[in-house]
């Protein structure tokens, strides 16, 4: 079975997407972190990882289009 898994991070409206699919906001204004800071803006360069089973495999396709 093949899955394809596509992340785009919209740093500049902090939201994220997933598969074309907007999931939400990562950090608001008034957010704070676990000891009640501020969370600060999210800044590039980012990198991101998955999980993966003991038998994957795995093919980096490139940068993609984002979602319109």
């Amino acid at each position: 079975m093949r899955v394809s898994q596509g992340l785009l991070l919209d740093l500049d409206a902090a939201t994220v997407w997933v598969n074309g699919v907007r999931k939400g906001v990562m950090v608001r204004p008034s957010m704070t972190d676990v000891d009640g800071e501020p969370v600060g803006r999210l800044e590039g360069p980012l990198r991101w990882a998955v999980a993966l089973g003991p038998n994957a495999l795995v093919e980096i396709a490139g940068a993609l289009s984002p979602p319109a």
